[in-house]
């Protein structure tokens, strides 16, 4: 009785390679490709018009990397006119920015056999279960962005720089609105690349504004902070949380398991021993064996898909939840979770964490943003800097802008309402009436009687003026700009 039972679990565990992957692959697809960030008409959808122009876009004139990216374009680098000419060379891309933006969402399906040929060709893929295997995935796609929002730098500052302002102006907006659609992607490897590329745009924005401070008029910067950088907003409702790795979590699980819900020893060692050294490629030694003992211990597939669960929808009402909230300081799901008997999906799981530390820092910039719009409107037409934020709500600001989302609400309030409301305290801001020195990573930067400080506490919720980079984020004037100026950037 025993020898039968064994070589019927046998053969099960030689069937399953073959035909649970590939159909778990196939549901996996169908439910990532009917979720948020890709249901939809073609109507609504933009990857096609984007990423057509992508295939027409000619190469860069360096490779794009750590040392040649948007975050490094601007007209007074050393290679700006081989950088320009290849920009006006591609305008193209121009079009395809703009109706993108207009567009509900990206929609670039997931799974490279819902591309055409030639997007497969050119790395243009969301591919789930790479090899095989659905815990690899292959977003390569990403790439092709970053090559498409560096070019959409270089023009705008190429506009800019023509004295074409209004098409700047409007490609600026554009790619802002694109990066920001790209932020609603399904995984978090997905937007915790997107979320910072918006930071890096929104301090170039930043930058253009400082530079080209009397070719945009009061009115448009006006527009600028209270209707086009407000519409980027990363609210609970607004920004979704990745589901994509649930999905995919969800699948894994259900593969380590037999059909009676026991753990299969083998899918244990090879699936979650990939999964941990794919992480952490020193830990592949022993770690075969590790999982092969688990799986002795391990609780069943339905308290395990159970335990899944549980963990996101945790993420889930803490996502919602104001900043700030006492229950965040709570440990989570997943760290309350058995590291033993649950230790299958422990590790499965991919911690998201970070990813609301970047949404805090993302929604700072893009309210630091909308300020510095304000105080470039107000500048231009009152020809001096205000002595404080409040003086430009209504003309010139949305109150709800001035919001640091690094920063609690000082509990001492007047304003009960306002705590409620507002939990996060405003940006810190000063008018500059002597000199003052601001230490940067790149050197020393002087601001001068009658310039202004904008700046935010950074993660340490620690006021420290704004004197010195490595503490504070300063907002306005943007660092790169004044370092620039100075001469400490190339």
């Amino acid at each position: 009785m025993m020898t039968s039972r064994f070589i019927t679990l046998l053969l099960i565990g030689l069937l399953l390679p073959t035909t649970a992957i590939a159909g778990n692959r196939e549901d996996v697809l169908e439910k990532l490709n009917s979720g948020a960030s890709t249901e939809g008409s073609e109507d609504s959808k933009s990857w096609q018009i984007f990423f057509d122009a992508c295939l027409l876009l000619s190469p860069p004139p360096h490779a794009v990397g750590e040392s040649f990216n948007m975050g490094m374009v601007w007209p007074g680098m050393a290679d700006w006119s081989t950088v320009s000419d290849w920009a006006s060379n591609n305008e193209h891309m121009e079009n395809a920015f703009i109706e993108s933006a207009k567009r509900a969402l990206i929609g670039l399906p997931y799974g490279s056999e819902h591309v055409p040929d030639a997007y497969q060709t050119a790395g243009i893929v969301a591919e789930i279960g790479v090899d095989g295997s659905l815990q690899h995935f292959n977003f390569e796609y990403i790439n092709t962005v970053r090559a498409a929002c560096l070019w959409a730098t270089a023009e705008t500052y190429r506009l800019f720089e023509a004295g074409d302002t209004d098409r700047a102006i409007r490609l600026l907006m554009s790619e802002l609105i694109v990066l920001r659609k790209f932020c609603d992607r399904d995984f978090l490897k997905e937007q915790l690349v997107f979320m910072p590329m918006l930071g890096v745009a929104l301090e170039n924005t930043r930058d253009m504004f400082f530079k080209y401070l009397e070719s945009i008029s009061s009115i448009q910067f006006r527009t600028f902070a209270k209707e086009w950088i407000p519409y980027l907003q990363t609210g609970p409702n607004r920004l979704l949380m990745p589901e994509g790795d649930r999905v995919v979590g969800e699948a894994l699980v259900m593969e380590l398991f037999l059909p009676n819900g026991d753990p299969h020893p083998a899918k244990f060692r090879e699936i979650l021993t990939d999964v941990q050294s794919a992480r952490e490629p020193l830990t592949r030694i022993g770690a075969s064996k590790y999982w092969a003992t688990i799986a002795t211990i391990h609780r069943g597939r339905d308290d395990s898909l159970k335990r899944l669960h549980l963990i996101y929808d945790d993420w889930w009402r803490r996502w919602k939840m104001r900043a700030f909230h006492p229950q965040l300081k709570v440990d989570t799901a997943l760290q309350r979770s058995n590291p033993v008997v649950y230790a299958a999906v422990n590790l499965i799981i991919r911690d998201i964490q970070e990813l609301f530390v970047q949404r805090d820092l993302v929604t700072t910039q893009i309210n630091g943003t909308a300020v510095s719009a304000a105080l470039c409107g107000y500048i231009n037409h009152y020809k001096v800097y205000p002595s404080a934020i409040k003086k430009m709500y209504a003309q010139l600001l949305n109150r709800s802008s001035n919001l640091d989302y690094l920063r609690p609400l000082d509990l001492r309030t007047d304003a009960a309402w306002e705590l409620y409301t507002y939990p996060v305290g405003g940006f810190h801001f000063r008018r500059i009436e002597k000199t003052t020195k601001i230490q940067t990573l790149a050197g020393e930067v002087i601001l001068k009687d009658g310039d202004c400080l904008l700046y935010s506490v950074s993660q340490n919720n620690e006021d420290d003026r704004g004197l010195s980079a490595g503490d504070d984020i300063i907002i306005w004037p943007p660092l790169k700009s004044l370092e620039r100026n100075a001469g400490l950037l190339d």
